[in-house]
């Protein structure tokens, strides 16, 4: 809780807007749903912070509730985390340049840090930085697992990596990371399933082809929130990266993820509600598109009811009302569910935590507007 915040104490509608809120009961049922869950399938949790932009509160909570460590997309993130005292993390994308090896080896002094590769040209910048800087970073190595981004192709080309990072000093081999990307939105319910295992399936069998060689491999890091039910049921897998879990949105729980709740929502203020012919039941409001995020689609009115959202521009939403709703005047505040959680938490400094319509707690964002 951040107690010398004014708003802490204050009913959510007397927030100025627009306001990201974070409704904390449902985001600890969240929590708490996954750990328990992984943990009966005896596989770890390292949740993927980018989603909450590597804000500490949530990171601290999550490593609470049992999470091994945390994954990060970006160099930022695994700093702030550094910065807040946690011990383990895993970049799972790959840091490239001088300047920002030179940053992630810096780390290796804060933390047990972890990093993605899959090129030997990598390996060895990271390896003459790490040497030079009396260090060692952990590699694993990412193998293509159908995803068809990033990653290493498997079996041999993996094993061959995986020799060359041996021979080089500053760096430890730890394990292998995939992530079956194209099992989430791009594919159906029932599709999912299969897909999914097939790809995660793929990740566990490089595993054993690479530990028949003699060489352990002890992290095998991969799916999200979308497949850890079903990367979670194979063996040879050891974590999960899910991370919107968390927070949800509507867009996820609208491609089938139904067993986490949405947490997030943003409130505004109605700002206009115009009379020229053809305005009836037009409301205007002062959150866009640089409020909420259409990426995944516009947003759905969550309170009041009865109303719809139209169009989002820049700096203003069209919402139609119905029936009750039509009695919202100027300054009269409208809640939206979040649609894409990632792309909105990205345009807000600080999380409204609400328990029960109040303001427990305000949580500054500390990656705003950073990106590298």
């Amino acid at each position: 809780m951040n107690p010398s915040s004014p708003e802490v104490g204050r009913q959510k509608y007397d927030l100025d807007t627009p306001a990201l809120l974070l409704d904390i009961r449902t985001m600890e049922q969240n929590l708490h749903r996954m750990a328990d869950f992984l943990e009966a399938r005896h596989v770890n949790l390292r949740p993927h912070v980018k989603i909450y932009k590597a804000t500490p509160q949530f990171a601290l909570m999550q490593l609470k509730a049992g999470a091994i460590g945390l994954t990060c997309a970006k160099l930022s993130e695994a700093e702030v985390l550094a910065e807040a005292g946690i011990p383990d993390i895993l970049i799972a994308n790959q840091i490239v340049g001088p300047q920002k090896i030179e940053r992630l080896v810096s780390l290796a002094r804060k933390c047990n840090i972890k990093v993605a590769v899959d090129s030997r040209q990598n390996v060895e910048a990271l390896s003459q930085a790490a040497y030079s800087y009396g260090v060692t970073v952990g590699i694993l190595v990412e193998i293509n697992i159908g995803h068809n981004r990033c990653g290493v192709a498997p079996f041999r080309p993996a094993l061959e990596l995986v020799e060359f990072i041996l021979a080089r000093p500053g760096l430890k081999f730890m394990g292998l990371m995939g992530y079956d990307g194209h099992c989430t939105m791009k594919v159906t319910e029932e599709e999912r399933p299969g897909l999914s295992y097939q790809a995660n399936k793929l990740l566990a069998d490089n595993r054993k082809f690479i530990e028949k060689v003699g060489i352990p491999v002890e992290i095998v890091s991969g799916s999200g929130t979308f497949t850890y039910r079903f990367a979670s049921e194979i063996e040879g897998i050891t974590e999960i990266q899910a991370g919107t879990y968390l927070l949800m949105d509507t867009a996820f729980r609208d491609h089938g993820v139904r067993e986490f709740d949405c947490t997030l929502s943003v409130l505004a203020t109605v700002t206009s509600r115009p009379s020229y012919p053809g305005a009836n039941g037009l409301v205007i409001i002062d959150a866009g598109r640089k409020s909420i995020s259409t990426a995944l689609g516009v947003p759905e009115v969550k309170q009041p009811q009865c109303a719809r959202v139209i169009s989002l521009s820049d700096e203003h939403g069209r919402i139609t009302l119905e029936d009750q709703a039509e009695a919202l005047q100027i300054g009269d505040k409208i809640e939206l569910w979040v649609r894409d959680a990632n792309g909105t938490i990205n345009q807000f400094d600080r999380f409204y935590v609400i328990r029960d319509n109040m303001v427990e707690a305000v949580w500054k964002i500390p990656l705003c507007g950073r990106n590298t």
